[in-house]
Formats: structure tokens, sequence, C-alpha cells
């Protein structure tokens, strides 16, 4: 007897189509939805025309749920041909209980997949083939062994015009580091992004990112969801991804013929900053399995404001676009993809100072200096950031009996130009930096294999890339090449109650490094690099090879404690990380990089042991998820304040001012902690939300705190959900209060301010959906920092020269084409 092996998941991932959306049910603040429930099963009969080669294979089939459970549309989506029809026709008898929306009952899309292996008699027949069937739902942010959570559609739309450090900042366990400029970086359980890894549609995000100014070049309004994996994964993942992953997805491309898309417009009123985008996808009716999209945004910003004062040249300009081709066929389908990302943005006034002196008087002063001069403008002047990010990239995808190929190249190059205060005659740019990358990816995955009892899920991945970096200007970085590659394997086994999942992973990095004769001779008076590490030619100049190499492995378990309802969550993994090139070499300052910083040539692989536990919650009325962490990492790569001989901080003192002097050193750390989040009534007249995270980083020999771990902080809400009143539907008001407290367990002595002390911002909000004969508009209003409180940010290096922004009042408008 054959085995058909039907597993059922709700669309909540990008690529399904859904003509509900639904948001992550475990993240505070979001409308739950539950998806549909399998009532009836199919028996699919085994195609007579594959019994000649008795061909296996998987299907998956694209299913639209109603209402009221039945299904409306079945749509063949990949696998073998010979299997399409019976996995078409078995699809159409399945019968759900339908998927809900706070309580009301939505149409949803859910994927239903197939897997055919051929009778054991030889013969075809419907009953016969289908022995024990499996359903499994699935929804990632559930079903990972690691705390994961997803931002969809609706959620990013409310933070339209912001970075993505600042989109993210909503998911428990994320905070921001930001800089002197308007842009921002994430932190992920405390590691910061040097140990996060990004990927935008299934590519590595590679950029200049050593400086706090250095924001993500990715615009979130690119993307149809974003997920966060708070974690070590490395395993699965590769390099970097030692505190955690970013994955953002860009929307499903249409497939029913047609033109649709999406349009959003909204106004900041801190900066006087409006923002506009549109996304408009096309399916011809002549070629319905081609797909074209377009897309586009452009924001601009002026000066930013403190409650008291302009904070000097923080104006910005930013426009991205972006172009998309895809086509279908049988089995598989093909997509290409250019992206381009443009920001410009001024860097604050108040950065420099003359002397020690001067810098440490600030400190102290209730705004910057000059403070009294600025204004309000749309105006940069130097120093400013000039950064474009393109990629292009090509994905190909095939299913076929013996599992699925996807072949993934990218071509990414990234240019930032930073222009310093000068003389009035100099034009250009005192810092020029290019890296090109290049980047080729292979995943195969498996069929689903029933072993006894159990699903068995699971592949392997090739990656290879090439990357070079060309600078010009001062003395700051060198140039290098570098090549490298990685091999993995995963394996998934799922039973009714325990999943177990296995990775492991080994890469190697080949690295040379091209530094000028001053560089190189500024590192030899300190003694970090000499004749045995790099080879001199002629004029000095070094080129100084290395080689890296790391293995990781993760082993996770999910426990279904009480099916649909509490879930345990537990991973053990291991996750390392290749020193970056300034943190080798790195000497001086930069506009974008307000300290004088000093590399060290001797850092080595950074290598961390992790373990978290999440327990996650669902219940009629309550959503919640806990999870405790703890890494102990080797040869953690630690950039602090440096010291002088007798214990005081050191500063630089430059042509260009005075600056506190930071260096990179390696120590053993531990980093433990706690985050997570509770909706309570989400669904309900009134509810509330929480979430917030607390985190411990030490320098494993001597206990102390490192500088830059994130305060305590917490987040609550209070919903109101007043019923749809005429045109205005899912109405929602909402009061939230951020508390965050002062990081007391630093060492006074070893930073160049105390930490700030705590405070805490009250916020508002107001959305609803406006029901119009042609289109509904999405539509909101939100106050952040209401009361208008002058606070400092920890995490900030503007910390130390100003306030950071007050009251902000954001106007927000958004409709489907």
């Amino acid at each position: 007897m054959g085995l058909v092996l039907v597993c059922v998941c709700s669309c909540m991932c990008a690529s399904c189509a859904s003509p509900a959306h639904a948001a992550a049910p475990d993240r505070p603040g979001a409308v739950s939805v539950i998806p549909p429930q399998l009532l009836r099963q199919a028996s699919p009969t085994y195609p007579a025309e594959a019994l000649e080669t008795r061909r296996a294979g998987q299907v998956s089939v694209l299913v639209d749920v109603g209402p009221d459970g039945a299904v409306l549309a079945v749509r063949f989506e990949a696998g073998p041909p010979v299997f399409a029809e019976a996995a078409v026709e078995a699809a159409r008898s399945l019968r759900f209980a339908p998927a809900t929306q706070g309580g009301a009952p939505i149409g949803v899309t859910t994927r239903v997949t197939f897997d055919f292996t051929p009778p054991d008699d030889g013969s075809p027949g419907g009953e016969d083939v289908a022995g024990e069937i499996i359903v499994h739902a699935e929804y990632l942010d559930h079903e990972g062994t690691q705390a994961r959570t997803t931002l969809d559609a609706d959620a990013l739309e409310r933070s339209a015009g912001e970075d993505l450090a600042v989109s993210l900042s909503a998911v428990p366990g994320v905070s921001v580091a930001g800089g002197t400029t308007d842009a921002s970086k994430p932190i992920i359980r405390g590691q910061q992004e040097r140990r996060l890894l990004v990927l935008y549609d299934g590519v590595r995000h590679e950029s200049q990112k050593w400086g706090p100014d250095h924001a993500t070049e990715i615009d979130p309004f690119a993307a149809g969801e974003i997920s966060v994996i708070r974690g070590a994964a490395g395993a699965r993942y590769g390099p970097d991804a030692i505190g955690g992953v970013i994955l953002v997805s860009p929307p499903a491309l249409r497939r029913d013929p047609g033109v649709g898309g999406r349009a959003l417009a909204s106004y900041a009123s801190n900066g006087q900053r409006p923002y506009g985008a549109v996304r408009l996808d096309y399916v011809p009716e002549a070629l319905p399995d081609l797909t074209i999209r377009a897309e586009g945004n452009y924001a601009r910003g002026a000066n930013l404001s403190a409650p008291d004062y302009v904070i000097g040249n923080t104006a910005s300009e930013q426009w991205n676009s972006g172009v998309a081709a895809g086509w279908r066929w049988g089995s598989g389908q093909a997509r290409i993809g250019w992206h381009h990302y443009d920001y410009r943005a001024g860097v604050f006034y108040g950065v420099q100072h003359g002397t020690p002196s001067d810098f440490e008087a600030q400190l102290d002063a209730d705004q910057p200096v000059t403070a009294y001069l600025w204004t309000t403008t749309y105006d940069i002047d130097r120093p400013y950031q000039d950064v474009t990010h393109d990629v292009v990239s090509l994905h190909v995808l095939d299913s076929g009996s013996a599992g699925t190929i996807e072949l993934t190249y990218a071509f990414q190059h990234n240019h930032r130009e930073e222009y310093d205060e000068v003389r009035g005659y100099i034009t250009g740019s005192q810092f020029d930096f290019i890296l090109r990358t290049h980047s080729l990816d292979a995943l195969y995955t498996h069929p689903v294999r029933p072993v006894r009892n159990a699903a068995l899920e699971g592949g392997l991945g090739l990656q290879g890339i090439f990357q070079e970096n060309v600078y010009y200007g001062l003395t700051l970085t060198p140039n290098y090449r570098g090549v490298s590659g990685g091999l993995f394997g995963f394996e998934r086994a799922s039973w009714d109650r325990f999943d177990l999942e296995v990775a492991a992973r080994y890469d190697r990095l080949h690295r040379t490094a091209f530094i000028d004769r001053l560089g190189y001779q500024r590192h030899e008076r300190r003694e970090t690099l000499g004749p045995d590490d790099c080879t001199l030619d002629e004029d000095n100049d070094a080129r100084c090879p290395a080689r890296y190499d790391a293995g990781t492995f993760t082993v996770g378990g999910l426990f279904h404690i009480v099916p649909e309802h509490v879930d345990l969550k537990m991973d053990l993994s291991s996750a390392s990380r290749f020193p970056n090139v300034d943190e080798l070499y790195l000497i001086g300052s930069a506009p974008t990089f307000p300290v004088y910083a000093l590399g060290d040539p001797t850092l080595g692989v950074e290598t961390s042991w992790s373990g978290s536990t999440t327990v996650g919650l669902r219940a009629a009325g309550l959503t919640a998820e806990a999870s405790a962490f703890g890494s102990y990492v080797d040869d953690y790569i630690y950039f602090s304040p440096e010291r002088n001989a007798d214990g005081s901080l050191h500063y630089d003192v430059t042509i260009r001012g005075t600056y506190p002097t930071y260096a990179y050193q390696s120590i053993d750390a531990t980093i433990y902690g706690f985050d997570g989040g509770v909706a309570l009534l989400p669904d309900a007249l009134v509810g509330l939300d929480a979430g917030g995270g607390i985190v411990r980083a030490q320098h494993a020999g001597t206990g102390e705190q490192l500088i830059g771990t994130p305060a305590d902080n917490v987040r609550l809400t209070a919903s109101l959900r007043p019923r749809p009143r005429g045109r205005f539907q899912q109405n929602r008001f909402s009061l939230t209060s951020r508390l965050v407290a002062q990081q007391s367990r630093t060492d006074l002595d070893a930073d160049f301010a105390p930490p700030p002390p705590g405070y805490v911002l009250l916020g508002a909000a107001a959305e609803s959906v406006v029901a119009l004969p042609k289109r509904d508009l999405r539509v909101g209003i939100e106050g952040h920092n209401l009361l208008d409180t002058a606070y400092r940010e920890y995490t900030s290096l503007l910390r130390y020269y100003a306030d950071q922004p007050g009251r902000d009042i954001r106007l927000r408008v958004g409709f489907d084409l």
C-alpha cells in the first residue's frame, strides 16, 4: 500500500498570497489570526500514468478557503506535473473550519502539500493508495525551535518612513543603536549588528557596517514581511549569526492576470518629513505565468529637534527603487530583480571639539554650545554621508520527485562617501568606500519522507562569496579581497507532539588586506604588525593574507505540550564570526564614526556557545511568549574605551578635532537574559499588551558589564477596539508607555560619560480602515514622546553630545491598488 503524506500549512509566509494577510498571533499588539483547521481529509489517487516508472514526488497546491470553511478554488503551485491533477482533485474535497481574525471568520489561502509514493502492489487505486495521512499545521513563528517573531506588511506599514532598525524595535528583545545622523542599527539580545545576519530575499546583505551611523541599507517597504530569529543560528544561515538573524522577504509576486499593488504616504512632524511609496504588479492576460513588478519610494527630512533645541545638521534624503520579473512553469519558477537604495544625511555638528576639556565640558551642559545657532532646514551641510546600495539577484527553483533545488546568484555594489568639514575650496569626499560582492547559493531539500511514525524533512546547502573592497581617502581602512565558502546540512523529524532538528555547517574564509605605507607604519609603531605578518613591496605597502575556519552546529527541540496551545522550544547551538577588516586594521575616525578607533590585527574567530528555552502560550483571550537565553563567547571582539597606562581614559587629538579613543580587544564574554511579551484580550473591546527584555553581558574574566549593553526595558500598551461604525472598520485606539531603566551595572570609570538616567516615554495611536466604494483606506495617526521628554539613549553615541529627538506626530494613509 502506497503512502500519501498530506501537509496543510496556513498561508502566513511571503510566498502565499492571502486575501486576509495574517499577523503573528504571538506578537503583542497584533490582531490574532487563527488559521483554518482541516476537518475532512482526502485520499488522492496515485495516477496510472506514473506507475510505469513508479515515480514518487511532492506536489503543493494553493487552496482558497472561504469564511465558511469551504474550498473556493485550488491552484497547482509546484511539483511533478504527472501528479498535478490528482492533487488538485483531492484538494477540492477538503473541508476546513474557517480561519478567524478577531473572532470573525475570514477567507485565507492555504498551501496543501501531497507526497506521492507508488502503491506496493503496483496498481493504482483511490483508497488503496492512501495509507496514514499526516496533517501538519505549519506557522514558522510557532514551529521553529528558536524564538522567532514575524512582522507582516500591516505592522511594517505602521512604521512607514523609518529605517529597518526602528521597524524591528517592536519585537521583544530588539533595541536600537543610534548614532549622530538620522540613522540607526538593530540590536538583538544585546548583540550589535556585527553579530546579526541580515538576509534580503535569501541573500546575505553585505555593506560597510563598521560605523554606528551605517544603517542597514534595506528598504522596509520592499518587504512583505520581516522575521526576527532571536539567538544564534549559524549552522543554518552562516557566519555572523551569533546574536540572531533578520529575514527580509519581499511580497509574493502576483499570480492572477491584471494589475495590483500598494500605495502608502506618511508625514512626521519632527523633521517635517514627508514619505511616499508605491508598488505595482502586472500579470498579462496573454502570459499568465509572467509577473512584472516596479516599486519605489521617497522621503526627505529636515533637521531633527530635541525638546529644547534643534539637532543641527541631521537633515536627510532617501529614495529607493526596484524592479522584478518572475516566470513560472510546471514544476518551478524563476525570478530576477534589482533594488537600489540611495541615502544622504548630515552628521550632527556637535561631535567635534578642540580639546579633551571641551569634550568633557559639554557632557554636563544642558545643550550643545552652539545649539542656539541651529535652525530647522532641509539643507545638508558638511559633514555628511552619501550612500548607495545596489543588488541584482537571480533565483531559480525547481521541484521534482527527488526534491527541490533552489539556486540564487546575487551581485551587490555598496558605495559609501563621507564628506568631512574642510576648507571652502575643497568639494570632494574625504572617505570613499566601494564594496563589491558576488554570491552563489545552492540549496537542496529532499521530499518529506515518512519514517516510522515521523515525517523527515531537510537538505543540504552550499554557499560561495567573492568580495573586494576598494577605498580612497585619508588613512583609515585597507583595501581587501576575500573568498569564502560554506557547506551545511539540516534535518528535522516531526512526530505528533515533538519535533527534533539538527544542523551542522563548516565555513572557510581566505582574505588579503592591502595596507598602504602610512597605515602599515602606524600598526608597526603599535607593534601589532610586522614583517612576519605581511609582505612588503618596495614602497613599503603591505600585503597581509589571513585564513579563518569555523564549524557550527545546532540541536533544537519543539514540544507541543498542549497542541495548538502550549509549546516548549529548546535550542543548543554554536555560531562563529570572522573578524571584520575594520576590527583588524582600522586606525582613525570618520564623520560617521565619532570616536578615534584602533583595530587589532591579532584578533581571531569569535565563537559562541548558546542555549535558549522558549515557552509559547496561545489560548482564548491570551497569547504569550517568554524566552530565557545564555551564551558563552570565546574570543569576543570587544569595542570599548581605551585606557592610558595609569587607568585614565584616552583621547586622540587630530587636526580635525579631539575624539574619545576606542579600541578592539579579544575577551571571553557571557551574555544572558530574558525577553518576551504577552497580549491579554488581543481581540476584545479592551486589551493590554506588554513586551520587553533584560540583557546581562559581562567580561567572563572580570565580571565587568560590557559597554553598550542595552538597559532593561518594557513596553506597555492599552488598546480600545470599538465596533465598526459606518464606513469605519477595524478601529483601534491605543496608549503606550515605554520604560527604560538606567544602565547601572557598568563601571563608571570605564566610559567617557556615565550612563544617562532612565526614562519613560508616552505615546498614543489611532487607526482605522475606511471602506470606500472602490477601495479601503488604511489611515492612522501616532504620537511618540508626547510629553516632549528630554532623554539620552545609552545605546546611541549621540548621548555624548545631545539629547534624543523630542515629540513626533505621524500621519499615514495606505491602500491596495
